[in-house]
């Protein structure tokens, strides 16, 4: 994903044409301007002027591809909870960002620290991810949960 800018910026208040606007390029970021112009009902240059501020207040934090992951060639996704010891979260992660069947990882509360989404093309290779991160440091149990058919998937698309 392309940032746009590091710097922290002030709010600003979204009006109704900006969260149509957001909407739209949560959809397709590479639909032009004019296109976008046109459903909201506002000239091409106020939509180049509301992008410019949505970028300045970063609101709009970059662009990026949406992959639809399963249609790759990858038969193997699940679930991994993961329970740390120590609280050794920044070793341990630093070493899970480096494997990239390492899809996301997220923070927990209660009796796991994290979960992590992992892919991988076979049953065999999840299985040597899965003991790759049974061995880190930190790591002091795992339990997976093999993802047998995705039902709902509203991810990354949020409602403005």
């Amino acid at each position: 994903m392309t940032k746009i800018s590091t710097i922290p910026k002030a709010k600003i208040k979204l009006t109704e044409k900006d969260r149509q606007l957001l909407e739209l390029l949560q959809h397709n970021a590479r639909e032009s301007n004019a296109s976008l112009a046109r459903k909201i009902g506002v000239s091409r240059a106020t939509i180049q002027e509301r992008i410019q501020r949505l970028e300045n207040a970063e609101i709009i934090q970059g662009y990026s591809v949406n992959i639809d992951y399963h249609k790759l060639p990858r038969s193997i996704d699940a679930i991994v909870m993961v329970l740390a010891e120590n609280k050794s979260y920044k070793e341990t992660y630093s070493e899970l960002e480096k494997m990239h069947w390492v899809r996301r990882v997220h923070t927990l509360s209660g009796e796991w620290d994290w979960s992590l989404y992992v892919s991988a093309p076979t049953l065999e290779e999840f299985h040597a991810n899965l003991t790759a991160i049974n061995q880190l440091p930190g790591i002091k149990s795992t339990v997976s949960h093999i993802i047998m058919e995705t039902k709902l998937d509203r991810c990354p698309q949020i409602k403005i």
